[in-house]
This record gives structure tokens, sequence and C-alpha cells, in this order.
């Protein structure tokens, strides 16, 4: 195990070998020919043999290494994996990855008045084309998860106090006016003009949820485009995989809820993994567990489910699916999860029963 230091970021590096790395870029949608299948255990064998077979031929092995490198985004921790052959090319990739990251945080932050989500909020319109496409992103999964995806929610999670060191719930009385208030909340795009507009009675928009899916996806994407397409991004727990250093995957664990064990062991590359879970922000008020998961419609903790993962082309797909589903029925979730290509994913119930999409085992491994 190599350590290196840069700044005040540390670095980790474990030796792999490769043969070849492929160039990958990131879009909302992928064609079918374009998605990396996990390996079974008879397609591994028949892989092995080949990499053997290509080893005896004449390949020469490149040896390089899986290097992580820890920052954060607003508060929320990114790791990144790094298979790179040199310090030159470690360091040219984390400075371009710190850039975008810190650009991005600049950007959704929504206390720094010249960012995007500020300004938005505050003028209640925006012409940007970035933030255009993923606030249309954004209300495109709140339709397909029939509302459970909601951008405005962020007063109502704001109001039960996940943030404060002594939370409690809002009154039901005050509740159910939010309610009322989030029911006549909307947004006007103009496509024209890449602009958006909120009406002036609408709650602020909160991208949480969301924008750390983007947030994985464009450092995934500057990396590649610097010639680091073997990584992997994780912004909490959003995940976007670019080519695995062994071509079978980065491994990905999904853990209950409950026990902290784990489930499944999904091998991913070229899409994007999130989990929405009753494990991400919760608190304990007279007898009663309130999760920071809210249900648009009663304005109350979802308790239907208590894990959600989602694998989709995209990281920012994933986590709004993610995010939406958690609030729905579980059977109703599992639907949309198996109407959507190319999208897989897992459910979760309290008592620990598991529903899986009927294609997510080709991610599965050992």
């Amino acid at each position: 195990m190599e350590s290196i230091n840069k700044g005040n970021v540390t670095l980790n590096s474990a030796s792999l070998d490769e043969c070849t790395f492929r160039f990958v870029t990131f879009s909302w949608h992928t064609s079918a020919s374009s998605r990396c299948w996990p390996v079974s255990r008879s397609l591994y064998l028949g892989m092995v043999l080949f990499f053997i077979a290509l080893l005896t031929a004449g390949c020469k092995s490149r040896s390089a290494s899986v290097t992580t490198v820890e920052t954060q985004f607003l508060q929320t921790p990114v790791l990144l994996s790094l298979a790179v052959e040199s310090t030159e090319d470690l360091q040219v990739a984390a400075s371009l990855a710190a850039v975008e990251v810190r650009r991005l945080e600049e950007e959704f932050n929504p206390m720094n008045t010249a960012g995007s989500l500020n300004r938005l909020n505050e003028a209640r319109e925006l012409s940007d084309p970035e933030f255009y496409q993923v606030l249309e992103h954004a209300w495109q999964v709140s339709e397909l998860t029939g509302g459970g995806l909601n951008i405005f929610l962020g007063y109502l999670e704001r109001a039960y106090g996940f943030e404060r060191l002594f939370p409690q719930p809002p009154e039901a009385g005050a509740v159910q006016e939010m309610i009322l208030a989030l029911q006549r909340a909307s947004l006007q795009f103009v496509p024209e003009s890449n602009q958006v507009r909120i009406p002036n009675d609408a709650f602020a928009v909160s991208l949480t949820g969301v924008q750390e899916g983007y947030v994985a996806d464009q450092v995934l994407a500057h990396l590649a485009y610097s010639g680091v397409s073997g990584a992997k991004v994780e912004v909490g727990r959003h995940v976007a995989c670019g080519d695995s250093p062994d071509g079978l995957g980065w491994p990905i664990e999904v853990d209950n809820p409950q026990s902290g064990e784990v489930i499944v062991r999904l091998y991913l590359e070229h899409c994007g993994v999130a989990t929405a879970s009753v494990r991400d922000q919760a608190y304990s008020y007279r007898d009663e567990t309130y999760y920071n998961h809210l249900d648009p419609a009663t304005g109350r903790p979802a308790r239907a489910l208590s894990l959600v993962t989602v694998v989709a082309p995209s990281c920012e797909l994933a986590g709004g699916l993610a995010q939406g589903i958690f609030v729905m029925e579980p059977e109703a979730g599992l639907s949309l999860l198996n109407a959507l290509p190319e999208v897989d994913g897992m459910l979760v119930d309290p008592e620990g029963r598991i529903a899986m999409s009927d294609s997510l085992f080709i991610w599965i491994g050992e």
C-alpha cells in the first residue's frame, strides 16, 4: 500500500494490473450497446481464460494503481478512486476533480449569493443551460415517481430540524399548511432561453438528493476528459462508475439498514448507483423515529420502505429515482423500476423483506 500526500489530501494506492483502458463519457441517456454488463460465473471463467491467452500471446501488462482521494461537497464526503500509472497523472486528475467539485459547490450552495441555486430562489427565475438541464431532469423524475421526488421539499425538511442539535417535528397544523403550499408549487420552463421560473408563492428549490448524483457524473466526465477513464466517484451514497481496473466492474456493497450486513454486492461500470436509506438522517422524539425522507403527500416520514438502491445510466438519474421511489408504495416502486429501460434496483421494507427488479441479477457478483 502506497501513501501519497498532496496538500491536505491523503492518497492511498494499491497496485493492480491492467491491459487496456477505455474512454468513457456520461449523458442522461445511453444506448443499449454502450451498457457494460456484469460478469456471471461462467462468463468470468471465460474472461479469465481469455486474459491468460492474451498474456501468453505477448500482451504486455501495464502496472496501474488505484488511488483514493478524499474531499467534500457541501459537507458531503467525496471519495475518488483513480486508476493511474504515475504520480504526475494522479496529481493532474486530482486537481481537475477538485476544481470541478469546488465549481459545483459554489453553484449549488444555497447560501452563496453568486451561485445559480441562490439566484434562482431569490430572483424566482434563472437563465442558465446547466441548471436548466438539472432542474428539467429532476422535474421529469418527479413526474415518473408521482411527485415522490419533490424539489420544493427542503422547507418542510428544515421544519423537522434534521440539522439542529435538538430536533423535534413541527406541529400538525404547520405541516398541513406546508402541504397545501407544496401542492401549489411548480416550475415553468422556457426552453428557447434555457430559463426556469418559480411562481411567487412557491417554496425555494432544494436539490439535495439530486445534486450529489449530478456532481458525481460531472467529476467522472472531467476525469475521463483528462485521460483517466478508470475512475469511480462517490458523493455520499451516490456513485458514478467509469472503467474498472480489472474489467469486472467496481464492487459496490448495499447494506441492510437495520443490521448493517451486506445484502448484495454489485459490480458496475459505465453507470451510476444511488441509495436512499433510513440511515441517511434520522432522530428520535418522544419514542418515535423521524427520517429525512418525507412524503410530500402527508408531510411525514415515509415508512413503507427502509432502503432503495437504483442503478441507472447516470448517477443523477439513479439518485433522483432512489429519492422518489423511497416514498412510493413498494409495489408501485418495483413496477417503475421494471418499466424503465436500462434501470434496475432493489427495495427493502422495514421487516427486512427484499424485492429486486427483474434484471438486477446481471449486476450481482459473488
